[in-house]
């Protein structure tokens, strides 16, 4: 990538680490939304879908290449302030991964979450760092599946003990960040669909409307649980269905949840995921 084109994008080389931390959040966060917006989810099914969706993007959004970064006078650690914004987004990642076990093994492994968090992130971060260039969809699904087999053997070595040392604090390494839960606005823009649903098999119109209605509702319901869906796609159906008054509360809970969980990507940001994707070229 040529000089030129580098600082077209960047104020300078601190900011490359950051806005490629920015990105990767964003695409998980989407990503958990629409995996926690599925119903009827097993513990290891959130547990395998987590795992899968959060490998393939630190491996889709190439954040090994923060690793190989030749001189620490590129990082952003010199700076103060980019270092600041930099820790509150890796903050959210490891936090999402913190709630993930949280939720699949119970809040009895509270105590103990953020040091299972620190061993997961370990092992995932050093088999990136010497195997990124040939991973794929088989590689990601092994990894998967040690960091589940991992998982369920440090949780069943802590029930088997009366005690256990603590790497970390319950607030982990890292200063703590405001930040959104993925997990729960997954599990609300599902029951807002489904209560959708239930508003027009209560109703009192023919079958023949009922089923229409069930149809358009039903395709709404698979893109707004989609990790990208199209907002005008979303908007159209919205507008059909608002045909109906026996459904608008319904639609004004659901489409607010929808459009306020759905970040939209600056161009400028696609840019920047372009530029530094031409990095590993």
């Amino acid at each position: 990538m040529a000089k030129a084109s580098f600082y077209k994008y960047f104020q300078g080389k601190e900011e490359l680490p950051l806005e490629m931390c920015i990105i990767l959040e964003k695409n998980i966060e989407q990503d958990i939304r629409a995996l926690y917006s599925k119903p009827d989810l097993t513990n290891h099914d959130k547990l395998h879908g987590f795992a899968v969706l959060y490998l393939k993007n630190l491996v889709e959004n190439k954040v090994y290449l923060m690793m190989d970064l030749p001189e620490p006078s590129m990082l952003i650690f010199q700076n103060e302030q980019l270092n600041g914004a930099f820790e509150q987004h890796e903050y959210k990642l490891y936090k999402w991964v913190r709630d993930c076990l949280i939720d699949v093994f119970g809040p009895e492994i509270e105590d103990h979450a953020w040091d299972m968090t620190f061993v997961l992130k370990s092992v995932v971060f050093e088999y990136i760092r010497f195997f990124a260039d040939r991973m794929n969809d088989e590689t990601i699904e092994q990894l998967a599946q040690f960091i589940i087999f991992l998982s369920n053997s440090l949780v069943a070595s802590l029930k088997s003990t009366d005690s256990a040392s603590h790497l970390w604090s319950n607030q982990g390494w890292l200063p703590e960040s405001i930040l959104s839960n993925p997990f729960d606005q997954g599990r609300q823009i599902n029951g807002l669909l489904y209560s959708l649903e239930d508003s027009i098999l209560l109703s009192s119109w023919s079958s023949r409307e009922k089923q229409e209605y069930q149809q358009i509702a039903t395709l709404l319901k698979e893109e707004a649980l989609k990790a990208n869906p199209q907002m005008g796609l979303l908007k159209a159906l919205f507008s059909y269905l608002e045909q109906r008054k026996e459904l608008k509360k319904s639609l004004s809970f659901a489409s607010k949840a929808v459009e306020s969980y759905t970040p939209q990507q600056s161009s400028r940001r696609l840019e920047i995921h372009h530029s530094y994707s031409q990095l590993s070229l």
